[in-house]
């Protein structure tokens, strides 16, 4: 008998008729980045790299609270806080809804 994944909500189910419109990977990858745009210190290079190297949008969207920490330090909570709850249509028919919830 298999253990179920904890990752298994977070896998994207295989193009459900209602999300024709998600966001290729790199698209996604492009809005993380925007986000840090003003962030320059060493973890800000270390999460671009995270970014980078992400292979999937459950990846990435696992990401959002490295990105909150860092854009806090770089300018407030909530400057952070904005930033990250914009990115929420990013993750839209790849993440379940459930968990698309602002911060």
């Amino acid at each position: 008998m298999a253990l179920p994944s904890i990752f298994t909500p977070l896998r994207p189910s295989p193009a459900a008729p209602d999300t024709p419109d998600r966001l290729p990977l790199e698209q996604i990858r492009h809005q993380l980045h925007q986000a840090l745009h003003d962030c320059r210190s060493f973890d800000a290079q270390r999460i671009i790299y995270r970014i980078n190297m992400a292979g999937t949008p459950a990846d990435l969207w696992l990401l959002r609270s490295d990105l909150y920490q860092c854009i806090a330090r770089a300018r407030d909570q909530t400057e952070a806080a904005r930033r990250i709850n914009a990115l929420m249509g990013t993750f839209s028919g790849w993440v379940p809804a459930a968990q698309l919830t602002r911060i």
